[in-house]
């Protein structure tokens, strides 16, 4: 656990110098979560939009009339907290009811929010798998593999998903067709034996594609000192000689224009910019 992680330079020329933006609508099902995680923000009890409190079922009245579902978009996230409102089915037509409007990708719900569906509608995983899958859903979202490594689960967010559980939830959600979609908290006192052990379990998935890496929130990463800096490019070279084929995303907005070049240079070719960013 005393490991330090150790950066060694790359020089940028020896790689890719352009990104690929990835235009993203984002949905949110609801903010309403019981799981108390340190690093989410949707640990709400009362279902909020800004800082109003909303009442249930508006998901699908907004996917309905909400005009930026007609927009141009190389992937739609849907991704919430865990709600005792709405029942699996609401969710499900909700997503298809997207899917009828919008050709884009979705990547919609997550390995926790299954395990919730299942464990509340006694539903088998298999079968909302396929639900998902009918209702045009292309991948999973990466919710609950910020750190595969139950010790700094139990601490942080005590109530997710172990890492046997994540792994087996997107195992099977490959047997049904869904790409396998992970994300990799960097947080400051972050070890190579951290992210080694992450990357093991991340192996296991034969369709892995993709890679996102987040800051710990809520500090944005140009805030923060300059070790934070560090451990981020050494956990983007790791993963590059364990998992080289897998591509690597991070949302453009956590990072300042320095950092976004640095990044650039060690391979982070895939920025996700949401249309309020594109805007700004």
């Amino acid at each position: 656990m005393g490991e330090t992680l150790q950066y060694t330079p790359v020089k940028p020329d020896k790689l890719s110098s352009s990104w690929t933006i990835i235009h993203v609508l984002k949905i949110t099902t609801t903010r309403a979560c019981w799981m108390q995680c340190r690093f989410c923000d949707f640990s709400h009890f009362v279902p909020l939009v800004g800082n109003n409190p909303v009442k249930p079922l508006t998901l699908l009245n907004l996917v309905q009339t909400d005009p930026r579902l007609d927009g141009s978009y190389d992937l739609i996230k849907i991704r919430g907290g865990l709600s005792f409102f709405e029942p699996w089915s609401y969710f499900r037509t909700a997503i298809r009811h997207i899917h009828t409007r919008n050709p884009a990708p979705i990547q919609a719900l997550s390995a926790v929010e299954l395990m919730h569906f299942h464990r509340v509608e006694k539903k088998p995983f298999q079968e909302l798998l396929e639900e998902l899958r009918w209702a045009g859903a292309s991948s999973l979202g990466p919710g609950g593999s910020e750190l595969l490594w139950d010790e700094w689960r139990q601490d942080v967010a005590p109530l997710r998903l172990s890492a046997k559980e994540w792994l087996r939830i997107h195992q099977l959600a490959e047997t049904c067709g869904l790409q396998s979609r992970a994300s990799l908290m960097v947080f400051p006192g972050i070890t190579g034996r951290h992210v080694h052990d992450h990357l093991a379990v991340l192996k296991q998935l034969r369709g892995l594609s993709v890679i996102e890496i987040k800051p710990f929130r809520p500090t944005p990463l140009f805030t923060v000192d300059h070790p934070h800096t560090l451990d981020l490019l050494a956990v983007v070279q790791l993963i590059r000689q364990e998992l080289p084929h897998v591509l690597i995303e991070i949302n453009i907005d956590h990072i300042s224009h320095d950092m976004r070049d640095l990044l650039r240079g060690h391979g982070v070719s895939r920025a996700l910019v949401t249309q309020e960013e594109m805007d700004a």
